[in-house]
């Protein structure tokens, strides 16, 4: 042989051997598990959400019982004096009152998208899933375990 054939051969040999070590350790590597969650479905059907949604309708019509009287009052009151005292007292107990409600419901929406959070990255590492992606974000691919979590968290 020539040698030049020789060094040809020689460099094929050389790359064939280090593309099928590419290949190797490309088959080798972890394969990605990746599921998919409707937050929104997860969050609907959460029970914590509907006992707090309750709880708020409940603020709600108490402060709407509260709007109620204050305008009954003020709409009796003859004196126009006493009538914008009780309009400002009542403006701001009803605001502060709103507030309250408002804050409270913020903190509560917090705690527990932090425990639903919580949960699905548990549930993922059970399931050894390595990436859990909301549905909305995913055009294709993944496996949808929104009904795994909503049973789980009931």
């Amino acid at each position: 042989m020539k040698k030049e054939n020789i060094w040809f051969v020689g460099a094929c040999a050389l790359f064939f051997i280090g593309g099928y070590a590419m290949n190797d350790v490309a088959i080798s590597l972890p394969r990605y598990k990746v599921a998919v969650v409707d937050i929104t479905k997860v969050m609907e059907q959460s029970k914590e959400i509907k006992d707090l949604k309750a709880s708020q309708d409940k603020q709600m019509k108490e402060l709407e019982t509260l709007v109620s009287k204050a305008q009954n009052e003020i709409v009796n009151t003859h004196d126009q004096n006493k009538a914008m005292q009780l309009q400002a007292n009542y403006s701001k107990e009803i605001e502060t009152k709103r507030n309250a409600i408002d804050e409270e419901y913020s903190k509560k929406i917090v705690q527990i998208t932090s425990n639903i959070k919580n949960f699905i990255t548990n549930q993922a590492q059970k399931t050894d899933y390595n990436l859990v992606l909301p549905s909305g974000m995913v055009i294709s691919g993944g496996d949808d375990i929104t009904e795994n979590v909503i049973k789980g968290m009931q």
